[in-house]
């Protein structure tokens, strides 16, 4: 296990230098202090580091989801692209380090260092105590394309080999389960996922997901020349002219109803406002018939309204701490009753809990606008899919035929 936080750490230093800005370092240990205890989480995210790097050598794509895009460890040791630091801008020659005002660093425009070299700008701000339950649970999703699913799923068993390993499947293609457990506690054993999922939902797991749209991008990369992972400040900024112009038809994740009206009704001038968008569209009872009505009324902003877990856990935690209290206890308390549509099902939030929110500051408007809500999607998955958007975009709008024939399956 040392020597994969000693990989972690190395990878940091690699980035931000020896003597990095106190923030990232103090954010790398907080979570040391929480996953030492999770040593086989800690082995998901070093063995999906490997695996994504063999895959992309191999021209395959994979999404790793689950806590993974929370974990700053986790986006060091490679098992994720999705850096959860606050925006920074940093030098990779130098190290020099920025912290920026919030938003999303697809919106920024690149610059240069003082000592020349271009900077790099990065971090999505997603808190890794919003969601520490996922990781000591030790359960992570992996999406791949069909023609990797094979080899994936061998090199689950090979690298869990000391595992006892009960496999949940179907007959055709479709999501594994690989539950393990310790040698001595169970046999090795093959089940049928049909009426077997809830015996074992509660061990450590790796679900493996076979994900066609991922066989669509290798075709498309193919086709076209262009890998995805070269899309930069400016593929992107090209991007953004198409969900400006709402040319969103076969968009992952905008291709639907919600998102071309709510993208005619908000009007979102970034794409820091795009990835509200998704999580509005993702979550339950957030903008339908709930901040939809604050907004129209104007009783609330687009900035005021959380449209991620992780937003609401930031937005208490910041006023706790303008009340000098530093311990997010309270804030994740909230965060979970509402993600999980708690207070809806009660008929509202209980006295205690109202209580301390109108002593922080929150107004009525906005404490009946957690009331009504059913279920909070989580930030990193909301990162993870304007990052697909953005790329089938710039497709789309630089390889308008090969996008087409692919992603449109038109064939003409």
């Amino acid at each position: 296990m040392s020597d994969v936080w000693t990989k972690a750490y190395n990878r940091l230093t690699e980035l931000y230098g020896e003597t990095a800005d106190i923030r990232i370092i103090n954010r790398f240990y907080s979570e040391k202090r929480i996953l030492l205890s999770c040593e086989l989480y800690m082995h998901y995210l070093e063995f999906f580091g490997r695996l994504r790097e063999y895959a992309t050598q191999k021209g395959e794509h994979i999404f790793v989801r689950g806590t993974a895009g929370s974990s700053f460890v986790a986006y060091l040791l490679g098992a994720t692209d999705i850096n959860p630091l606050p925006r920074h801008s940093y030098c990779p020659h130098c190290h020099k380090v920025i912290f920026m005002a919030e938003g999303s660093p697809f919106d920024s425009i690149t610059g240069k260092c003082s000592c020349g070299e271009d900077l790099v700008i990065d971090g999505h701000g997603v808190p890794f105590e919003s969601n520490i339950k996922y990781a000591i649970a030790e359960k992570i999703q992996l999406g791949v394309s069909h023609s990797f699913f094979d080899e994936a799923k061998r090199m689950i068993c090979d690298e869990m080999w000391d595992k006892a390993i009960i496999t949940l499947h179907d007959r055709a293609i479709a999501p594994t389960r690989f539950c393990f457990l310790d040698r001595e506690d169970n046999d090795d054993g093959d089940y049928a996922l049909s009426g077997n999922s809830e015996l074992f939902s509660d061990l450590p797991h790796i679900t493996l997901v076979p994900v066609a749209m991922l066989d669509k991008y290798r075709e498309l990369e193919r086709k076209t020349g262009f890998k995805i992972k070269d899309i930069g400040y400016r593929e992107q900024s090209l991007a953004f002219e198409g969900f400006m112009e709402c040319s969103v038809a076969k968009i992952p994740h905008f291709d639907n109803s919600f998102m071309r009206n709510i993208l005619k009704t908000v009007e979102p001038q970034s794409y820091g406002e795009l990835l509200k968008l998704i999580g509005f569209s993702l979550s339950t009872n957030v903008w339908n018939d709930n901040a939809e009505i604050l907004f129209d009324d104007r009783r609330m902003s687009l900035r005021e309204i959380p449209a991620y877990r992780e937003e609401l856990y930031s937005m208490i935690c910041d006023r706790l701490y303008q009340k000098g209290i530093y311990d997010g206890g309270f804030a994740y308390e909230i965060m979970e009753r509402v993600r999980l549509g708690d207070y809806t099902r009660k008929g509202g939030i209980d006295d205690a809990s109202l209580f301390a929110l109108c002593h922080l500051g929150f107004d009525n408007d906005f404490i009946c606008f957690l009331e009504k809500i059913n279920y909070m999607f989580p930030k990193a998955h909301g990162v993870a899919y304007l990052r697909e958007a953005i790329a089938m975009m710039f497709y789309k709008m630089q390889f308008g035929k090969e996008y087409d024939e692919i992603m449109l399956d038109n064939k003409a």
